[in-house]
């Protein structure tokens, strides 16, 4: 069992959902396609089995100077 969190860049969840997949990259394949299906490929994401291993990972982008994420 994975898991796939997906958000803007305000940090609000676009996407929380669990992923039905037999292996790690099967889960990634699933996550990137939904990611494609939404539009949301940019958006910062997080995919990891339910063991805590992290398959996939997008993080937000700041601004060194302001301290906020940039979209």
């Amino acid at each position: 069992m994975y898991h796939m969190t997906v958000y803007d860049g305000n940090g609000q969840v676009l996407i929380d959902q669990a992923l039905e997949a037999a292996t790690d990259d099967a889960a990634k394949q699933m996550a990137f396609h939904l990611l494609r299906e939404k539009g949301y490929e940019a958006m910062p994401h997080r995919v990891f089995h339910r063991a805590g291993r992290l398959v996939s990972f997008k993080p937000h982008q700041f601004d060194t100077k302001t301290g906020k994420a940039t979209s």
